[in-house]
């Protein structure tokens, strides 16, 4: 009866996740850090701390997504290189297309709210994100520029 009613609740919490709609895709845009990945075979590993960091921007559902890195003397190191980022609606998923110079590939969003973001990659992986406010880092020694 125990396992049951486990059960139960266990589908009713994860049928009530709402699902991500393409008018949503513009939460995306700011600076996200990656907390942890799980592979499409369960295997976990987290990230509680890490200097590197997601930057997506995107208006009219398209944009760019490039990588960051924050430096001791409080700014971020940025390169040249960043991905051509679409968003779209397949399937009734939104689906993010990257491209660039060395490849292309499409990443489901599966979760997106102003603090979390799930991206689930072709191969099933899903990578967790958590938004950063850039200004708050700025009393930590981290400024953004």
């Amino acid at each position: 009866m125990k396992r049951t009613a486990v059960i139960m609740v266990a589908l009713v919490v994860f049928s009530c996740k709402e699902k991500v709609k393409l008018g949503q895709i513009d939460k995306i845009k700011g600076y996200w850090q990656i907390t942890k990945v799980e592979t499409a075979k369960g295997d976990k590993k987290e990230y509680p701390v890490n200097e590197n960091y997601e930057y997506f921007d995107i208006k009219n559902n398209s944009g760019f997504h490039k990588k960051v890195r924050w430096q001791p003397m409080g700014t971020f190191l940025v390169d040249d290189l960043q991905e051509k980022m679409t968003a779209s609606e397949k399937d009734g998923q939104v689906v993010l297309d990257f491209s660039s110079d060395f490849g292309k590939h499409s990443e489901i969003v599966a979760e997106l709210s102003d603090s979390l973001l799930v991206l689930e990659s072709e191969e099933g992986a899903n990578f967790h994100y958590k938004k950063v406010n850039v200004n708050s880092l700025e009393q930590y020694g981290k400024k953004a520029e």
